[in-house]
């Protein structure tokens, strides 16, 4: 076992979407309007912005100039409909999830995460929540109190090892289900 841990490859960079790059131009811009960097100095870091393709390149980019404000929370809520969040998209470190007579899908397979730990506080009554983690991730629902309903969990318990993503689900479930993959 000690063996496998030692071989293993690290990570591979994650690679950037096009709402990355923007954010990243935008801090740039803002920095210009400012006067932290020249313009000849916007042109070069524009350069190596569009030619970026992963994390570690946009933030070497940047690491002199101060942080964008991150994406806080996310509230998804819906009653008697569906919800579904899928692609690329940014995931803040904690969202607040609300349904009634409702289906919501969230799928983290393909999202940006720049966080070690999601927090979820999920408040479902009579509905189905499906969440698709990302490789690598643990899930913990300890929090999660449930009346008449049911968790499917069928995330590999990954607790302990580096690199992945832990969501932390709290709240509660009433007759109702949650599908964890």
């Amino acid at each position: 076992m000690a063996d496998d841990l030692e071989h293993q490859e690290p990570p591979r960079p994650l690679r950037i979407s096009d709402a990355e790059r923007d954010r990243a131009i935008e801090q740039l811009q803002t920095a210009l309007g400012e006067g932290r960097i020249s313009l000849a100095e916007l042109d070069k870091r524009l350069s190596l912005v569009y030619s970026a393709d992963t994390r570690p390149e946009i933030d070497a980019v940047m690491a002199d100039l101060p942080a964008a404000r991150p994406l806080e929370a996310l509230e998804v809520h819906r009653v008697k409909s569906i919800a579904r969040i899928h692609g690329r998209w940014e995931v803040p470190a904690f969202l607040t999830v609300g349904c009634y007579d409702a289906l919501i899908r969230l799928d983290f397979r393909q999202a940006s995460i720049g966080h070690p730990a999601v927090r979820i506080d999920l408040s479902a009554a009579k509905s189905i929540v499906r969440l698709q983690l990302p490789p690598g991730a643990s899930v913990s629902a300890h929090g999660l109190a449930v009346h008449k309903g049911l968790i499917r969990n069928r995330v590999a318990d990954r607790s302990g090892l580096p690199g992945g993503t832990e969501f932390m689900i709290t709240g509660h479930l009433t007759k109702a289900l949650l599908f964890l993959r």
